[in-house]
């Protein structure tokens, strides 16, 4: 590591900036850091930084933080700058990627990523230059993990014309990512066309003809593509080899809920389309894996549908945690606007929640229980490639399924430790032991 290499740190916590130039330093950095943009300006402006660290977050009345991103690309496009935030949502991903920013970092943050991340900065040199957006009303809420990771796919798929393919459950989001995807490209000026399956034969032709006309190309959402019939399908793969021989710009945006994983006859889609349509596979999680994010959906659909007039009780959040939640977001949506008119009061209580007598088949449930628990296996086996597995595998991973199922059914039951064994179907002192070797008691 060259010494030689200078980093020029803006960061609005006096600690965490100590800490932050400290770390860096010992990884062979020359760190200037303040708490403030005008001198980090001036650092950058004077030549001093061969990389820039900026925390969006601090104050100031001049300028924001991608006021400042956007200013120092333009300026200077060979210095890779890296953004911090609190605010650990889709926007702030967005802007990070709209306005050049090398890579961006919610707080908390791995040290050792944001390590990596400027080693990796530091060679490349100039980031390609981008339009912006001035939207800021968002569809997306959440501050989960796992919604991060679909923030930041989010965020680097709409710096490409790449083909996308957006899977998850109903009711998960799929078309708001769909539609985001075209309004923060660069094919945002070009129209945006969506086609809903199943429909007419002919009608599905001529709405894909129409794209082809389109002079500053545009965007076409496939909407539930894996109800495309076999016909539609072949006409779907010419129509997609005539855009590569005009080297057209249009981009391709599929949306489905069904698992395109299938062989032969059962195959939703030929194995040439989904080739075709999936360069950009992003999965959208169901609300039951978005640890957290239940609340935060619930008080945003509150305040907008309420303006701003109606809270949660607690008693209300821990009802609302303990569901399931087989409809995801839109259920979840549609049950507050029913409880905000059902309230008396200026607080929503669990007795105005009315859940939905719509239920998912049991089958269906168990099923993607299953697949969820093997998605997630997968995942931690493939991060084990190559190392020797723990001794304790078998404790290990029950542990990590009863604990989230432990801390489920403790909402459902709203802190009633006798009406949450009767539901698990086990002793009340064995379920005590549990959530007190789990740490799950208040």
């Amino acid at each position: 590591m060259s010494a030689s290499k200078r980093i020029l740190l803006a960061h609005n916590e006096r600690i965490a900036r100590q800490t932050l130039a400290r770390d860096l330093t010992q990884k062979g950095y020359d760190v200037r850091a303040t708490e403030g943009f005008d001198p980090l300006w001036r650092w950058v402006r004077a030549g001093e930084g061969d990389l820039v660290l900026i925390d969006v977050d601090i104050t100031d009345p001049a300028r924001n933080g991608f006021e400042l991103l956007k200013q120092i690309r333009e300026a200077y496009p060979h210095i890779p700058v890296l953004v911090l935030s609190a605010e650990n949502t889709v926007l702030t991903s967005l802007l990070s990627a709209r306005f050049g920013a090398f890579d961006y970092f919610p707080k908390p943050f791995s040290f050792e990523q944001l390590a990596a991340s400027i080693g990796r900065a530091l060679p490349v040199g100039e980031v390609p230059k981008v339009k912006t957006s001035t939207k800021t009303d968002l569809p997306l809420v959440g501050t989960s993990d796992v919604m991060q990771t679909v923030y930041r796919l989010i965020a680097q798929a709409t710096q490409s014309n790449l083909p996308v393919l957006i899977t998850g459950e109903t009711g998960t989001g799929k078309s708001l990512v769909a539609k985001m995807l075209h309004e923060y490209s660069n094919n945002a000026e070009g129209n945006c066309t969506i086609v809903n399956f199943p429909l007419d034969g002919r009608d599905f032709s001529q709405e894909l003809e129409k794209c082809t006309a389109y002079p500053k190309g545009g965007t076409l959402i496939l909407d539930e593509i894996s109800a495309a019939t076999a016909e539609q399908q072949a006409y779907l793969i010419s129509f997609l080899s005539r855009l590569d021989a005009q080297s057209a710009t249009l981009r391709i945006v599929s949306t489905t809920r069904q698992n395109l994983g299938g062989e032969g006859i059962d195959a939703p889609l030929s194995h040439q389309l989904l080739y075709r349509l999936n360069t950009i596979p992003m999965h959208l999680p169901p609300l039951r894996e978005r640890e957290g994010d239940v609340i935060e959906l619930a008080q945003t659909f509150l305040a907008k549908v309420s303006k701003n007039t109606k809270t949660l009780s607690r008693q209300a959040e821990n009802s609302l945690t303990g569901r399931a939640w087989p409809g995801n977001v839109r259920e979840l949506q549609n049950t507050i606007e029913r409880a905000s008119l059902m309230a008396k009061t200026d607080r929503v209580c669990p007795e105005d929640i009315e859940w939905t007598t719509d239920k998912v088949p049991q089958g269906d449930a168990d099923s993607a229980v299953e697949d969820a628990i093997s998605r997630a296996l997968a995942i931690y086996f493939g991060r084990q490639e190559g190392r020797p597995l723990a001794p304790d595998l078998y404790p290990q991973i029950l542990g990590s399924l009863e604990r989230p199922l432990l801390r489920q059914i403790m909402g459902m039951a709203a802190g009633n430790q006798l009406k949450a064994a009767r539901m698990l179907g086990i002793n009340r002192n064995t379920l005590h032991k549990k959530l007190v070797h789990y740490r799950l008691l208040p």
